[in-house]
């Protein structure tokens, strides 16, 4: 998988050159494994733990710190063998084989016992183990102190692995990103095998991986679990099987070639302006734009060059080596046409201005919770993030933990997500980690991109279920560059209390003033405003802390601010969202106006909203119908449609039927 030992000398130079802080810490973890001391803080450890572990004498290989499996299952994915083999090349120093070889042996006895394999020998872990130890493998076994015992252990061992592999393959893999991670296991470790073994293995890998490419990774490229993290280990797998295949010189299928292109595709489409991953779905806050610079190479696209912003990673060094460095070094400049992104199967609307990691980002979140069991799905239907200027504002709050905890349940829940709730309630009822009950069902979503502004809503059925049912709608409205216009609508003939949360980063500070206004009050850089629409004195705002977490097992404390909205029946909610420049009051002014029916009927409020919207220069009028398209008078205005935009410009007033 890794280049060879031939390129020892580039790959010493150009780890530490290029990749200096990356290297220290791989070999801070590789001599800590040395030493029975663990800790997972690899960028794309799945479940990243910080708090070292020791074992005095051997290794138990059951442990679960705090009673979390997770950890079990990532000391028994043995990244750290892939790490001490590196090490190894990076040093040459003998003491790496010594333990390579000691852990590989310690492992291997312990596993003798079965009793153990429920936490030591998942196929999920399996598929990962095989190819750390692939990857360790090729440096540890140019060692003189590797000898031909030691690799009769190591070819039993990836046998066995392979066989279990091979053998039990459920229906459940080929909708999960365990399919891709068990199938890139076996693939790799078919190269070590006796012909008819490896043909058989290989045919099987390529088999399955047409099967759950076609299942689980969609037109839009992002994978059916809806969750980038996931979405991100399913691509590094199909990276990893076109890398392998390729230096084989075994023809790459086309259909996995298609599945690497929009994946990467999607990668970028929803990366944040700071290069991270959004934490949807338990996802954790990671930088993606090493993925696109493997990418870039891979399939020598200069999109992907440009995206990722010369960020260089040790993967993409022991991938490629010195020849993949002089393709990136080779490739030119050149962004995506489009900045705003629509995800149409999964349900995700993201808005931009431009590429930069000062532009503009709003992501939509309006689909399912996910595929399969949905257990990594959030219940964060009609979500938003948001950035801008190179500063987080709105943010998911992460995954923290999978125990069966309150933390769990806290972090999946609604109230938790940039979204609406009724009563308190969430759409869906959770019932434990990897389960939920009554999930909603999107329904009339819309999409529409132009050059002055973006527009997306959604509906969704997860109020419908209480005795006085609520259908609930978000309509977002980005004009570009200068606001966020959004308005929530509840539909209902019963009396509720409808609540719109909003969930900021660590240390923002939050004030909320006489006129109704939340605002941020950075002391530098851009500020926003949130100014509710539909606010009243009979209303409450609730400023709360929070919790964010930004890798598994990680806690810190974040604003929550929830506006409710009491005792209310039918009900739009709008609120519009404006940045501004620290110690500068941004020049807004916000009005609703009357609008009536071609025949001179008045429209009560809750069924057509108009508001005219004036910053600086630009002069917008917004009129929005709640129950469809038909036809208005608003400020002399005769329109015809659902959602209309009537703006200002040199040459006189622009009319845009949006919906």
């Amino acid at each position: 998988m890794y280049v060879g030992v031939e390129e020892t000398d580039f790959l010493k130079k150009m780890s530490w050159k290029l990749c200096g802080k990356e290297t220290r810490e791989l070999l801070f973890r590789a001599k800590e494994a040395c030493q029975n001391r663990f800790v997972f803080t690899h960028p794309w450890d799945m479940e990243r733990c910080e708090e070292p572990v020791s074992f005095s004498n051997k290794i138990d290989w059951t442990y679960r710190l705090n009673e979390d499996e997770e950890w079990t299952f990532m000391l028994n994915r043995h990244r750290f063998m892939a790490e001490i083999g590196q090490s190894y090349l990076l040093t040459g120093e003998e003491e790496f084989v010594h333990h390579w070889k000691r852990l590989f042996y310690d492992w291997v006895l312990a596993n003798q016992d079965p009793t153990i394999h429920p936490l030591t020998y998942r196929k999920i872990d399996a598929g990962i183990r095989l190819v750390n130890w692939l990857k360790g493998h090729s440096y540890i076994s140019s060692s003189a102190n590797w000898s031909k015992e030691d690799d009769a252990l190591f070819y039993k061992q990836l046998k066995e692995h392979g066989e279990y592999l091979s053998r039990l393959f459920t229906p459940f893999d080929f909708q999960s990103n365990w399919g891709f991670i068990e199938t890139n296991g076996l693939l790799q470790s078919a190269f070590m095998m006796e012909k008819s073994m490896k043909n058989e293995w290989l045919n099987a890998a390529i088999s399955r991986l047409e099967k759950m490419i076609e299942l689980q990774i969609p037109d839009d490229g992002y994978q059916n679990e809806q969750s980038p993290m996931y979405h991100h280990e399913v691509l590094f797998c199909l990276i990893e099987i076109t890398i392998v295949l390729q230096r084989n010189r075994i023809s790459v299928p086309c259909f996995v070639n298609a599945a690497v292109d929009r994946m990467l595709t999607a990668s970028f489409g929803f990366m944040k302006p700071n290069g991270h991953q959004p934490m949807l779905g338990d996802s954790d806050d990671t930088d993606v734009r090493g993925v696109l610079a493997i990418g870039a190479v891979l399939l020598k696209r200069s999109d992907l060059f440009d995206l990722s912003n010369h960020q260089i990673g040790l993967d993409f060094l022991w991938y490629f080596g010195e020849e993949g460095l002089k393709i990136y070094s080779s490739l030119t400049e050149e962004l995506p046409q489009d900045c705003s992104v629509s995800f149409q199967q999964a349900g995700v609307t993201v808005m931009r201005n431009g590429w930069s990691h000062k532009d503009d980002y709003l992501l939509f979140d309006h689909g399912i919770l996910g595929q399969v069991n949905k257990g990594h799905g959030h219940d964060d239907t009609l979500h938003l993030e948001l950035m801008t200027d190179g500063r987080e504002f709105l943010v998911d709050g992460g995954r923290y933990t999978y125990c069966e905890t309150q933390e769990r349940e806290y972090f999946k829940a609604a109230n938790r997500h940039n979204t609406v709730t009724v009563d308190g309630l969430s759409p869906s009822i959770y019932k434990g980690t990897w389960e939920w009950e009554q999930c909603p069902r999107p329904i009339d979503s819309f999409v529409r991109f132009h050059e002055r502004y973006d527009y997306s809503q959604s509906s969704h059925t997860g109020f419908w279920r209480l005795p006085s049912p609520v259908h609930v709608t978000r309509r977002v409205f980005y004009r570009k560059s200068l606001y966020w216009f959004v308005i929530d609508s509840f539909e209902s003939n019963g009396t509720h209390n409808y609540e719109q949360h909003f969930h900021f980063p660590e240390h923002t500070q939050l004030e909320w003033n006489d006129r109704n206004e939340l605002f941020t009050t950075y002391k530098e850089g851009t500020n926003i405003k949130i100014l509710p629409l539909a606010f009243s004195k009979e209303d409450q705002l609730e400023l709360k802390k929070g919790l964010i977490s930004r890798h598994y097992n990680q806690l810190a404390s974040a604003p929550h601010a929830m506006l409710q909205y009491k005792n209310r029946k039918q009900f739009a909610a709008p609120f519009i969202i404006v940045p501004s420049q620290a110690g500068e009051d941004v020049s807004l002014r916000v009005k609703s106006l009357p609008v009536s029916s071609i025949k001179e009927r008045k429209e009560a409020d809750s069924d057509v909203l108009a508001f005219h919207i004036q910053m600086g220069d630009v002069e917008d009028l917004i009129i929005c119908s709640l129950t469809g398209s038909d036809s208005f008078i608003a400020d002399q205005y005769q329109v015809c449609g659902e959602v209309i935009l009537i703006s200002n410009r040199e040459d006189g007033s622009s009319i845009e039927v949006i919906r």
